[in-house]
């Protein structure tokens, strides 16, 4: 497209209109969750918090079934050591070599929180961990306006 454009030319392009951010308004404590792939828009998240400097205290929960499915564990691991965020890896199919979390990543937020009133939540992964932790969260206390989304969908690319 570009190279097609000549010197003042109009181009029109239209970004998508995510919301799901991270609210700026808010200082409650974030529980960032995720599975596999889901990391990805948490991780611009965390990077935007970093790069803003915000001093709201952050907990980033990624579950996937092997350690091998957590792509940028190493990243994740040097926010956690460099005191950006609690990292906390979950592995629902681990070998007897991880020495970490075992479960579902949504559990492992229940064990550590006993009660997530005065929390927000950013979930994103697929929508059987989405749904689970929405219920069981706001079981748990989380108030409704507090948990976020952002569940992935299948679409059927069958013709």
């Amino acid at each position: 497209v570009l190279r097609g454009l000549d010197k003042g030319h109009t181009l029109r392009i239209e970004l998508p209109f995510g919301e799901f951010t991270l609210r700026a308004d808010s200082v409650k404590p974030a529980i960032l969750m995720a599975t596999g792939t889901g990391f990805a828009p948490l991780k611009s998240i965390v990077e935007d918090a970093i790069k803003r400097k915000l001093a709201r205290p952050l907990y980033l929960y990624w579950g996937a079934r092997r350690a091998a499915d957590l792509y940028l564990a190493e990243l994740a691991q040097k926010w956690h050591d460099s005191g950006k965020l609690r990292f906390v890896p979950v592995l629902s199919e681990a070998d007897e070599a991880w020495g970490g979390r075992r479960g579902l990543v949504h559990q492992a937020v229940l064990e550590d929180f006993a009660a997530l009133a005065g929390h927000e939540v950013y979930a994103c992964g697929n929508p059987a961990m989405t749904s689970a932790a929405h219920d069981s969260f706001i079981k748990a206390g989380l108030p409704e306006a507090d948990f976020f989304s952002d569940a992935f969908v299948h679409t059927d690319t069958r013709v």
